[in-house]
């Protein structure tokens, strides 16, 4: 069984590192922020089933077909709607999965605007409001979402499908641009995490161009990890 187990990790890995490298990805925006949930059928445990995901924080970088002005303006997400089903539990990991849910990014004048602020305990009189009060530029669904958590030290990442519905730039996009874009990143225990968050969060939304596969065989597959 084990053997098996470990055979088929190094097939996962060989099969969808070596294509990625020979992609090319094309950078929609990236984004920092803190996670916490709601509702919280637990409090003290992450990710059981009935519990709500939730992520705010600001969009430093955007890229085309968004147009940004990150000099006059701030942009901020908000991710909801996401629910766990319930995880598995892999030695020290949580594989956590969850329905569908939404993301919107939005823009707010950093002149006559309002900062986003975390506050503490949320959700609270600032959070998530001053990260969803500017003009939804882009807004969309986040599907497959799923979180793996490390146990042991806090830590995880996270993976899902974005694709995008609506938003005052949907026009932007060409119709060949607005599904299957990869949404991810990374969670960690940060020493500014503020009261009543889990997470912070880094990632980025990518959408990976197809190029031509390279075919192998298994015995030569299984040779590179020798």
């Amino acid at each position: 069984m084990r053997r098996l187990l470990t055979l088929m990790l190094l097939a996962a890995c060989a099969l969808s590192s070596a294509p990625r490298e020979a992609r090319a990805q094309s950078l929609l925006f990236d984004y920092v922020g803190f996670d916490y949930e709601l509702p919280d059928p637990l409090p003290g445990q992450f990710g059981e089933a009935g519990s709500g995901y939730v992520g705010l924080g600001t969009v430093p970088f955007l890229f085309a077909p968004l147009v940004a002005n990150t000099m006059a303006n701030e942009y901020t997400y908000v991710m909801s709607g996401l629910t766990s089903t319930g995880f598995l539990t892999v030695a020290n990991f949580r594989i956590i999965t969850y329905s569908a849910g939404t993301i919107s990014i939005y823009e707010d004048p950093k002149l006559g605007g309002t900062t986003a602020d975390f506050g503490t305990n949320p959700p609270n009189a600032v959070a998530p409001g001053t990260f969803q009060d500017g003009t939804a530029i882009c807004t969309g669904t986040l599907t497959s979402f799923t979180f793996v958590l490390d146990t042991s030290n806090g830590t995880g990442s996270f993976e899902a499908v974005f694709n995008v519905t609506g938003g005052t730039q949907l026009a932007n996009f060409p119709l060949n641009q607005r599904a299957g874009w990869t949404f991810s990143g990374s969670s960690g225990n940060a020493l500014n995490i503020p009261v009543g968050y889990d997470h912070q969060l880094d990632g980025q939304t990518f959408l990976d161009a197809p190029v031509k596969v390279q075919r192998t065989s298994w015995g030569r597959l299984k040779a590179g990890y020798r």
